[in-house]
């Protein structure tokens, strides 16, 4: 019952927080991109045929269609409210998971800083639904399964193995870049099987059903690949695009190589420029510097019969996926900040880690003066809860520019392109935009008629570009679209050179529309041709 209580009273408090959040427009590309990738999925459900959503895989899109089953429309409200649904699932996961290695009161104590981050979180970069959220869900319920094996009884349940082996093995086909987190989850689990297996025939029937777990979903999506003949689409432009993007310098299949140690100072960066995460990754680096150094000094220190942790092993664990989370933000070397949204759950393991493993360091050590283990223990929570204090306070004080402006966010606004397109095309019939602006999809409920929503890749340069471009234009004649929109023009967010990368630049694409296209309209630069 204490739990319940305890998780619905931060599942309110998140919720109360965040609500203002729910309400603006577009805060982010990528968000309308993966809403208008929802949409068309309704229509035809077949991923990389219908949908392309970059370096981001079915299972970031595929969630935003329930809202469609519930008679509910799929805009930005209902996606950012699945995406906060899926990290508060998430904290829930890292509670379970701290509690089942420590008493429950340090557990409820050490996620309150991990709390307090997301429910106050305003930065547009960790509030829009993001590709990070569905990774951090199932990480999360992995760190957890994780954390039961250990501390279960050693009849080897290889049921929860194949689980978890299940859900580790989704991770590449949401975002790529959350498989080297998976990967130490992996080999976090793999040195527990080793430590627990009675024997060498225990531990090769639990590590079969731990792979074949996470090579069912691979199998299944190869045999979704064959029965649908887009194999060559998921090869070329998930596979070998995204490889193109974390081998080098951000998006774009720029070729130019960053050094590491510049990537890192993008990364050092974010974590002091990023305001809403200031404190937690503070609070954590106090921790990684100070505390789990004298853990590891004290723990050393003390006879084998003081010492009554059987589960310090997690503080190395913990370490090693934090570190594994880091690289994952490092590796690209883009400095988005919702890349940070990676390093919550760890940073809350980590420091959940040090306070019970404290508490049971100290409890063990023989000390001179008797009040000085409670004053050590003490200092912890004081520091732990004062944080999330001045945090909440911090919040408070400062403006809210969603809540400030939740009146005019509550109204159905419409630009005057996305007006205007609804003028030629009704909600629920076919578009094509040139240019970076999913937004007009998803304004209008005009579908996508090619699976890029967005065209990066057809208009900036790359090893790949000409097999993007065939592919877009391929889309384009085969969805016999009814309108075509030119969206690079000097007042859009995105791409606006119109003489660089017009859509009539690409004699593809330029084909396509003299032949097929006749311009109608233009607003604000933005260029309206309608089907002949």
């Amino acid at each position: 019952m204490s739990n319940i209580i305890f998780i619905t009273s931060l599942v309110t408090f998140i919720l109360a927080a965040r609500w203002p959040g729910f309400l603006p427009p577009m805060l982010d590309p990528d968000e309308a991109q993966f809403i208008a990738g929802a949409i068309k999925l309704l229509k035809d459900p077949v991923f990389w045929r219908a949908v392309d959503a970059g370096s981001s895989g079915p299972l970031n899109v595929y969630p935003l269609t329930l809202p469609a089953f519930f008679g509910f429309r799929i805009e930005y409200a209902s996606s950012r409210i699945l995406g906060l649904i899926m990290i508060i699932a998430a904290i829930v996961c890292l509670y379970y998971a701290l509690s089942t290695l420590y008493n429950k009161s340090l557990s409820r104590l050490a996620i309150v800083p991990v709390v307090t981050t997301v429910a106050l979180m305003k930065e547009s970069g960790y509030v829009h639904y993001t590709s990070e959220h569905f990774s951090i869900a199932i990480l999360s319920v992995a760190l957890l399964i994780v954390c039961k094996y250990y501390t279960g009884n050693s009849s080897n349940p290889n049921h929860l193995i194949f689980a978890l082996g299940f859900i580790l093995g989704l991770t590449p086909f949401a975002k790529m870049q959350s498989v080297p987190i998976a990967f130490s989850i992996a080999c976090i689990f793999l040195h527990i099987l080793w430590l627990k297996s009675r024997g060498r025939g225990q531990f090769i029937r639990s590590l079969a059903a731990f792979f074949l777990g996470g090579m069912l979903f691979s199998a299944l999506v190869i045999l979704y690949l064959t029965i649908f003949s887009i194999y060559d689409a998921f090869w070329t432009s998930y596979i070998q695009q995204n490889l193109l993007i974390y081998s080098t310098h951000g998006l774009g299949g720029n070729l130019t190589q960053v050094s590491f140690l510049a990537k890192i100072n993008i990364f050092i960066n974010m974590l002091i420029n990023v305001k809403d995460t200031q404190i937690l990754f503070l609070l954590t680096a106090i921790a990684l510097i100070v505390g789990i150094p004298f853990l590891i000094i004290k723990r050393f220190s003390l006879s084998p019969h003081q010492d009554n942790s059987n589960t310090f092993c997690f503080v190395y664990y913990s370490l090693f996926i934090l570190a594994a989370s880091s690289y994952s933000i490092i590796k690209p070397g883009n400095g988005f900040p919702h890349y940070l949204l990676f390093l919550i759950i760890p940073s809350g393991f980590l420091l959940g880690v040090f306070i019970g493993e404290l508490a049971k360091v100290l409890q063990g050590a023989k000390l001179n003066r008797s009040n000085l283990k409670l004053s050590l223990l003490t200092g912890v929570v004081f520091i732990t809860v004062a944080s999330s204090f001045l945090q909440f306070t911090i919040t408070i004080i400062s403006d809210n520019f969603h809540l400030d402006n939740r009146r005019r966010f509550a109204k159905n606004y419409l630009s005057p392109i996305a007006k205007t397109i609804l003028k030629y095309a009704s909600p629920g019939e076919s578009m094509a935009v040139w240019g970076l602006e999913p937004e007009l999809y998803v304004d209008t409920g005009v579908v996508q008629a090619t699976r890029d929503s967005v065209p990066l890749w057809q208009i900036l340069p790359g090893s790949l570009q000409e097999y993007f471009l065939k592919r877009y234009a391929d889309d384009l004649i085969n969805s016999n679209a009814r309108l075509f929109v030119d969206a690079v023009a000097p007042r859009m967010t995105g791409i606006k050179d119109r003489k660089t990368h017009g859509h009539e630049v690409f004699p593809e694409i330029a084909r396509v529309i003299k032949e097929n296209y006749r311009l109608v309209d233009e607003v604000q630069g933005v260029r309206i041709y309608l089907k002949k």
